[in-house]
């Protein structure tokens, strides 16, 4: 009688047979770290303006 491999030794044998993928950490996708970093400029330069508008309207 045929009997399968176990689940997790299938699943082994699955990932065994795929190619390695390359560790790019949590921004791993150039368009995820294109957005991040344009979000973030925005919200430095944001911040900049909006002191530096403070300063002039509050002196």
């Amino acid at each position: 009688m045929l009997r399968r491999a176990p689940l997790e030794e299938r699943i082994a044998q699955r990932q065994a047979e795929l190619a390695p993928v390359r560790e790019r950490g949590q921004l791993g996708h150039p368009t995820a770290r294109y957005l991040f970093i344009a979000l973030l400029a925005l919200t430095v330069a944001g911040h900049v303006i909006g002191g530096v508008l403070f300063a002039i309207l509050a002196h």
